[in-house]
């Protein structure tokens, strides 16, 4: 099929069409034929926009996501390009994830002439509305999902990520020993990009970190970021599709630990523990080898205020320096900035007097 003469909009559906058609043989090698129902924007998000697509190829149904910026940027300095080099790589992965199509940078095909890439979309839903609940009732349940989460982190941890090519798009610590000092300056490296102004809590925050950077990592892991509730894709009780690796590195698995979302919760009955975080990372050491402290977690946890304020910062540079006005990126830069000096502040000992963020 020809292309466009001028590029379409994911709003059209008449565009998408035509876009899935010409890459046809992405969505499925030897498919003869895509109809597309419907396209929508997921709402949930901050950093990108999410599209939904519903077709039909060959006469079955299919889903698809379509991932790009936003019209001034990513708040997070990642590239999408390289967010969709990890889906790409992680289709060899022992973790189930969303199978990356193609990643579509021909300006006769842009969405809106912006670059996106396109994957498949794992049917699921992303909220487990026990996770929530305190009550005894749910405790099996809430124990439950937090074991397949560290079965799945176990898995990720332990996969061969150099075999992967994982290698060939993260920066490589020079040792386990050298995971936190390489996560920080690979932050470093990205902020040198955009900076435009100093930052004292930074500064101190950065000097801190280094000097006190743990050493005894057993390994270099791929390790996912963000990750836990609302990050991972459910089904029948068990994770279909881990999803967002923007913060995705090659460091230390404590790391992942640090940005954990609800998937490890204390459960006291009776003045006896029942589950927490001993307990979890007894569990995840029993399935992946791996030793977990407490002192590394708390460690990335002030790692992560650092990547905090890279993409706050980076959303104010492109208010600053390219003019964009963008609601979303205005807020991130001003009232999430905010807290994010706030956050390193009280992290590295000089907070405004008064003031608590957590």
């Amino acid at each position: 099929m020809s292309a466009p003469a001028a590029t379409g909009t994911l709003a059209d559906r008449e565009f998408v069409q035509g876009w899935f058609a010409a890459r046809l043989d992405r969505l499925h090698p030897g498919a003869e034929s895509v109809t597309v129902q419907q396209v929508e924007r997921i709402s949930r998000g901050v950093s990108r926009q999410t599209w939904t697509v519903q077709a039909t190829v060959d006469g079955r149904p299919e889903a698809f996501i379509v991932r790009r910026d936003h019209e001034a940027g990513s708040v997070i300095p990642t590239a999408l390009r390289l967010e969709y080099e990890v889906y790409r790589r992680l289709a060899d992965a022992p973790v189930p994830t969303s199978a990356a199509l193609w990643f579509e940078d021909d300006p006769a095909w842009m969405p809106d002439g912006r670059i996106a890439y396109v994957r498949q979309e794992v049917a699921g839903h992303w909220y487990l509305p026990f996770i929530a609940d305190e009550s005894p009732g749910a405790d099996e349940q809430r124990i439950a999902a937090s074991k397949e989460h560290l079965d799945q982190l176990a898995a990720l941890h332990t996969a061969d990520w150099a075999a992967l090519g994982f290698g060939e798009i993260f920066d490589v610590p020079a040792g386990p020993e050298d995971c936190a000092r390489s996560l920080i300056e690979t932050q470093l490296k990205s902020l040198a990009g955009f900076q435009f102004e100093s930052n004292p809590a930074l500064a101190e925050g950065v000097a801190q970190l280094i000097e006190r950077a743990p050493r005894d990592a057993p390994r270099i892991s791929l390790c996912k970021g963000t990750n836990g509730h609302g990050e991972e894709v459910w089904r029948d009780g068990r994770i279909v599709a881990m999803s967002d690796w923007e913060l995705s590195y090659l460091t230390d698995p404590a790391y992942d630990f640090a940005l954990v979302q609800e998937m490890i919760p204390e459960i006291v009955r009776d003045g006896r523990r029942v589950w927490g975080r001993p307990e979890a990372l007894a569990y995840y050491r029993e399935r992946s080898g791996i030793e977990i402290t407490h002192e590394r977690i708390e460690y990335y946890r002030a790692v992560y205020g650092v990547m905090q304020f890279l993409y706050t910062h980076h959303s104010g540079h492109l208010i600053h320096n390219r003019g964009f006005r963008d609601l979303r990126f205005l807020w991130t830069a001003w009232e999430n900035s905010y807290r994010s000096n706030i956050r390193l502040g009280q992290e590295f000992g000089f907070a405004p007097e008064g003031v608590r963020i957590r």
